[in-house]
């Protein structure tokens, strides 16, 4: 199955946010499970942190797929 310069270029970014929103997802369920240990200050960062980068990954990756979809990936050619 052949498939087009555009969506090869689409898979590296999908699978590496991918992975990177499943790290934040664990630091996120270690502030949701904590069972109290944790001071409260701790617990909110734990859950705070991880939604603003999951968040900031998921608007960059949109961002990506549109200059994939442009086709002005490479910038250097432009200088």
């Amino acid at each position: 199955m052949l498939l087009k310069k555009q969506t090869k270029k689409m898979i590296a970014p999908i699978v590496i946010t991918f992975l990177v929103i499943s790290y934040f997802i664990f630091y996120l369920w270690l502030g949701l499970a904590d069972s109290g240990e944790l001071p409260i200050l701790v617990r909110i960062l734990l859950i705070v942190i991880p939604i603003g980068l999951i968040v900031l990954m998921v608007y960059l990756l949109i961002e990506r797929m549109k200059e994939i979809k442009e086709d002005d990936d490479d910038d250097l050619s432009q200088y």
